[in-house]
């Protein structure tokens, strides 16, 4: 009932979303200007820049952070200056924070332009039905954020794969600081690696573990949003490595570069 209830909800914001579009000529194009309906985003301009490539997934990409690579090197620059990445097996960042992408992000937390979790949600299982893993394990918002915005990206995003992909959500990250990723500088954010996340008390564990008979998975994907630094997937992949996670995959809508 709850998953009916969740996905009539969305449904009906974005058939309202069509409505206003269609009675007032359509909407414009973050890209190209054209017109567009559902998504702030018109069809040829979804499939041109953010739609992933039919190749290995990781092909040409750091081997470290998994930004796309500019060189023949096979590290990037930031990773050979300074390594961030340790104990994240692989990541897959798939699109660059900028231009319009810049845009999407802020129409989508911001605006909350809800259609878009659609739009990112159908990307994602695009891109996760290539990796070996059904299981996910979302970056938890601050301490607030659910009280000050009333809704969680991320969180929605997982349900969307959860209640239209059949993927296993598992919710055993909790975050212990309040202070916003994006007020910190690089160096703020590396000094947060290993103190902003936590695994819940094993209480909370306990039940969020019954779907999976009482244990953790062997291998998960951590999702995230936007990755700037990696110290955010890094800081939740020491704490998922200490409980006895031995495989995890990071995966972000964007990377900035």
């Amino acid at each position: 009932m709850k998953k009916l209830w969740y996905l009539f909800k969305l449904g009906i914001k974005a058939l309202l979303r069509v409505w206003f579009a269609v009675i007032s000529g359509g909407e414009e194009c973050v890209v190209c200007g054209g017109k567009s309906f559902l998504y702030p985003l018109c069809r040829s301009c979804r499939k041109n820049y953010l739609s992933v490539k039919d190749r290995d997934l990781f092909e040409g990409r750091c081997h470290i952070c998994g930004k796309e690579l500019l060189s023949t090197k096979e590290t990037c620059f930031d990773c050979r200056q300074k390594t961030v990445v340790g104990h994240v097996d692989k990541m897959l960042p798939l699109f660059p924070y900028r231009i319009w992408n810049k845009q999407l992000m802020f129409m989508w937390k911001s605006q909350e332009i809800r259609s878009l979790s659609l739009f990112f949600a159908k990307i994602l299982n695009g891109v996760l039905q290539k990796l070996d893993c059904r299981v996910i394990i979302p970056v938890p918002p601050r301490k607030g954020k659910l009280e000050q915005k009333g809704w969680d990206q991320i969180d929605e995003l997982c349900n969307l794969l959860e209640y239209i992909y059949g993927y296993k959500i598992l919710r055993i990250l909790e975050r212990s600081t309040t202070m916003q990723q994006k007020k910190l500088g690089r160096e703020g954010r590396l000094k947060q690696i290993g103190k902003a996340y936590n695994v819940v008390p094993p209480s909370r564990l306990k039940k969020a573990l019954k779907p999976f008979h009482g244990s953790l998975p062997k291998s998960v994907i951590l999702l995230d949003d936007v990755c700037t630094t990696g110290s955010t997937l890094e800081s939740c992949s020491i704490v998922l490595k200490e409980a006895g996670i031995e495989k995890i995959t990071g995966v972000t809508l964007f990377t900035v570069d």
